[in-house]
């Protein structure tokens, strides 16, 4: 079953007649929705009005959004910015307070919804204090952040990257991160702006390609009134139902200005008109089919905190890119210990890696050191941090090299797809199809790697053998991290980093950009130590002692630290190292 939310806010008043349309346009249709009044129409005597009349007729939420803060006694606290979460704390109070007491003098009581762009944690912690009644929030734009701000010409300054995709409970001390208990948990629960395509979110820049019909128009994702995309993107959520316990989760969030004429969309208003008509029917088709439920975002919020309790399940989806026809399958795992990326395309290497295990706390505004930047940190971003090698030496990723004792191939050249997810004992199961690789000398083996999700931050990677053109020959194979920290695609200080190797005593190295590499026979563990995100980032082998292991400091041409195992590998035999996290202080 999808549960659907359509979401709407009022505009200034010559966008408020679209406005108006957009809200006859979901009752003909017979949609629950929710409408966002912003604080200048809570000055509006025409908008409270059709706000209340739609309430009790249609049964429409009215909710506060907090899209624009401008407006009686609010300008002199905004000055133009129409951003909450980039305050300094003691202005979001203040300004939270304000258009707070403003929605209660008009309806009496406080709002079970709000909507921004994004709250970071100290301005969802304001929001909680201030309106005990708030339930439910539009929280974050899921990993808009570099891309799209160098996409809009370097003047979006949203960076919401390392964030769930789905709807969560925000932790306290960083509202992008999923609470791992309710100790630690605000109380709200937040539900992304749009549901993004899970494939281009990784490998190009996300607002054309979501939940929004004039959004994919900017991308050229239609042909006139011709937009398959959109059912597709729809399909491939409702997909996810088979791995997530038979839920899924589906918003729209069109504000006005998209379906006027906008210098963004080079087509007349009809065609966005015409989609966005469509989108919605095709909602009233799958409801008609029993596939979908609509619900005003105050009844999803009953529903959420009925089913999906803080200590919950792990979420997975399954991306299947579909715009380009590439073929290309990405798999995403989410927990409160990690979020991880797997690239497919490059024979199953990690190529964006969250560690919620590090509790990293994060508030925006001029008052903190991270001032806009509210993403939370990786530790493998491969589109940012290069990644498998190309103008130079490869950056932030995972591999299995793989060698016949002459040549060694990167099994990140060698692409395969997903085969199957599975839950099993609480865990999440994900089989790859096996990966051909080809050496020079003629020899032909086939790798299948498996990758065990545990709910502690704890990754179980086998890699097994299942075919070789020569079956007494030997492989060996390198398992292979290599990470650096940080939140854009700039490098951060790595000094905070010690490095480990343990093959009986235990070896430890400070990260001083000096290249330097360390290895041992007979590993039991390499490590790294990261002070600044206290985490622990580990790679050991599940049974026994790996052959040999390394660690490898980088150096400023190369930022990067690099753990590695190496192993022989038999026809029929497979071998397993364990990935993990753990919190350190």
């Amino acid at each position: 079953m999808m549960h659907l939310n359509v979401l709407h806010r009022t505009d200034a008043p010559h966008k408020y007649p679209t406005v108006r349309k957009q809200q006859d346009l979901v009752h003909r249709l017979g949609i629950k929705s929710t409408v966002f009044i912003q604080y200048a129409e809570l000055f509006n005597d025409q908008a409270i009005a059709d706000a209340l009349q739609d309430e009790k007729e249609f049964g429409d939420e009215i909710g506060l959004g907090l899209h624009r803060l401008g407006g009686p006694e609010l300008d002199a606290l905004s000055h133009g910015n129409e951003s909450i979460w980039l305050f300094p704390c003691e202005r979001k109070l203040e300004i939270l307070e304000r258009i707070l007491a403003r929605y209660r003098e008009v309806f009496g009581r406080n709002p079970v919804s709000v909507a921004s762009y994004h709250l970071d944690s100290s301005s969802l912690n304001i929001l909680r204090e201030l309106s005990p009644d708030t339930e439910i929030v539009v929280g974050g734009c899921f990993e808009e952040g570099v891309r799209v701000y160098h996409g809009c010409n370097h003047s979006w300054y949203l960076f919401n990257e390392g964030m769930p995709w789905n709807p969560w409970w925000p932790s306290k001390t960083h509202s992008l991160r999923p609470a791992k208990n309710e100790a630690d948990a605000n109380g709200i629960i937040a539900v992304p702006h749009l549901m993004r395509d899970m494939s281009l979110a990784y490998e190009d820049r996300d607002d054309f390609w979501a939940s929004h019909p004039p959004n994919v128009m900017r991308g050229w994702g239609n042909l006139g009134s011709y937009c398959p995309y959109d059912r597709n993107l729809i399909d491939q959520y409702r997909m996810q139902e088979r791995w997530n316990g038979g839920y899924s989760y589906y918003n729209s969030f069109v504000s006005a200005g998209w379906l006027i004429y906008n210098k963004n969309i080079e087509v007349p208003p009809i065609v966005a008109w015409d989609l966005y008509t469509r989108f919605l029917e095709n909602f009233v088709e799958l409801r008609v089919q029993g596939a979908l439920q609509d619900m005003t975002l105050a009844e999803y919020a009953q529903w959420f905190r009925a089913h999906r309790p803080i200590q919950r399940e792990p979420e997975v989806y399954w991306a299947k890119e579909m715009l380009y026809g590439s073929g290309k399958h990405y798999i995403w795992f989410q927990d409160s210990s990690q979020r991880v990326l797997i690239d497919a395309d490059q024979g199953g290497s990690i190529g964006d890696w969250r560690p919620y295990a590090a509790e990293a706390a994060v508030a925006t505004g001029p008052d903190t050191p991270f001032r806009e930047i509210g993403s939370y940190p990786y530790l493998i971003q491969s589109q940012f941090r290069t990644g498998f090698s190309n103008h130079h030496k490869d950056g932030s990723r995972t591999t299995l090299f793989v060698s016949d004792g002459k040549e060694t191939i990167d099994l990140a050249t060698c692409r395969t797809k997903c085969r199957s997810i599975e839950r099993r004992d609480e865990k999440v199961i994900v089989t790859l199809k096996p990966a051909t690789i080809r050496f020079s000398s003629g020899l032909e083996a086939q790798i299948e790697s498996v990758f065990r999700f545990h709910l502690d931050g704890q990754t179980l990677v086998e890699r097994k053998l299942i075919s070789l053109s020569d079956p007494k020959a030997t492989l060996r194979i390198k398992e292979y991290v290599k990470a650096c920290h940080g939140l854009t695609e700039y490098a951060e200080d790595l000094h905070d980093v010690t490095l480990v190797i343990a093959d009986g005593a235990v070896q430890e190295m400070p990260f001083e950009y000096l290249g330097r590499i360390v290895e041992k026979p007979k590993a039991a563990m390499v490590q790294a130590r990261i002070r600044s995100l206290g985490v622990t980032m580990e790679l050991k082998p599940a049974l026994g002692l790996a052959t040999s292991g390394e660690f490898r400091e980088g150096y400023l041409f190369n930022p990067y630290f690099t753990l590695a195992l190496d192993y022989t590998l038999e026809l029929g035999r497979s071998v397993q190292s364990w990935i993990s996290l753990r919190k350190t202080s």
